[in-house]
């Protein structure tokens, strides 16, 4: 391990203890059990009823306010718009980061990223690849069952990986690589905001590297690689939790079989409900007043999904939304697939969602039954 790693590794535990410290304990002149910005992003609160209390806290302090880790946290869709339109805001990683796999700040506000986006996986792109992420979908099912499966290690997972490993070209001998790259990547969205372990950090550079080799060379390199480790991870957790919906609801599979456009409808629920990311890391390009405080040019800033009117606020980060249509296409025909495969899959045990994931809430586990099984 060298002297790098090491201090790599101190500082991600500097940065996981102030957010505890500030978590637990309270803060001066405020009452409470401390900062639930600090709560929410050290990525420990245990299920929905523990992460919703953490988001209705930080909604209570106001639209706007700093937190004790020194950024500001906006919340609430008029605060989100007014920091939209003013601030320019970029994404920018809050923790240290073992390998970068994000454009600078100034450069994601260019139309060249921007379009290098959208022409490698805005809509059109992945329309002309509607046939292969089809037939990609239907060869995963059939891998499955019969008898118990994981949802997310045995499909999910793999079927994103084989999505985005066409998407982006992915030389046929190099798919079993990327594979590999993509998994060890799994946590990078969320260590923009909360330092992983140091192993797991390391495996999560040695990923990223692995992913940025594929694409040196490539005219989109830059928007390759953001597609591969924030795109793919928004394609697996949309499907996880589209598949957890529609697990706890027998009464979808026979509309997922007979009408195709029901899959979409399901997936934009979905969608409106649990965005793929809940917080955005941010820096601002630009002095902006957000519902009545001063945000200055360079100021750290975190957006927070709050719930309101029953749904939560998106976020103000217009690059996101390229990370989704890949991800509607590849859960849309996945739900079919699994639908035309068997008449009613059904749970087999609890969800598990990892630790340190307080962007995506990351499923690594969804327990359940596929078709008969065989008995002897």
């Amino acid at each position: 391990m060298t002297a790098a790693t090491n201090a790599l590794g101190r500082e991600l535990q500097l940065v996981h203890a102030a957010q505890w410290l500030y978590a637990i304990n309270a803060e001066p002149f405020v009452p409470g059990a401390g900062d639930p910005y600090a709560r929410l992003v050290r990525g420990f609160e245990s299920g929905e009823d523990g992460v919703g209390g953490t988001l209705t806290s930080i909604a209570e302090r106001g639209p706007v306010w700093r937190s004790r880790l020194d950024t500001w946290v906006v919340t609430g869709p008029a605060a989100l718009r007014e920091l939209s339109a003013g601030a320019e805001p970029a994404v920018s990683a809050a923790v240290p980061q073992a390998e970068a796999w994000l454009p600078e700040p100034e450069r994601q506000r260019t139309t060249e990223l921007a379009r290098d986006l959208a022409r490698r996986g805005g809509t059109r792109a992945v329309g002309k690849r509607a046939g292969a992420l089809r037939e990609l979908a239907g060869q995963a099912v059939a891998r499955l069952g019969p008898g118990p499966v994981d949802l997310v290690a045995d499909f999910a997972e793999p079927l994103t990986a084989a999505g985005f490993a066409a998407l982006l070209d992915v030389p046929e001998e190099r798919r079993a690589a990327f594979a590999a790259d993509l998994a060890a990547a799994a946590p990078a969205v969320d260590a923009l905001l909360c330092p992983q372990t140091l192993d797991t950090t390391r495996r999560l550079a040695a990923g990223v590297r692995g992913l940025r080799e594929l694409f040196a060379g490539r005219a989109q390199a830059e928007a390759d690689l953001v597609l591969a480790v924030a795109g793919a991870r928004a394609a697996a957790d949309l499907l996880g939790d589209a598949l957890r919906r529609v697990l706890g609801r027998p009464g979808e599979w026979e509309p997922l079989r007979s009408d195709p456009a029901h899959a979409a409808r399901l997936v934009e629920e979905v969608l409106h409900h649990r965005p793929p990311w809940r917080a955005c890391p941010l820096v601002a390009l630009s002095p902006a007043e957000v519902a009545g405080t001063r945000i200055e040019a360079g100021d750290t800033v975190t957006a927070v999904s709050t719930t309101a009117a029953g749904a939560p606020a998106p976020l103000p980060v217009a690059a996101c939304a390229t990370l989704l249509p890949a991800a509607r296409a590849l859960a849309g025909h996945a739900l079919v697939a699994l639908a035309a495969r068997d008449p009613l899959p059904r749970p087999d045990g609890e969800p598990v969602r990892v630790r340190r994931a307080p962007l995506t809430r990351r499923l690594v586990r969804l327990p359940a039954r596929i078709g008969e099984e065989e008995t002897r």
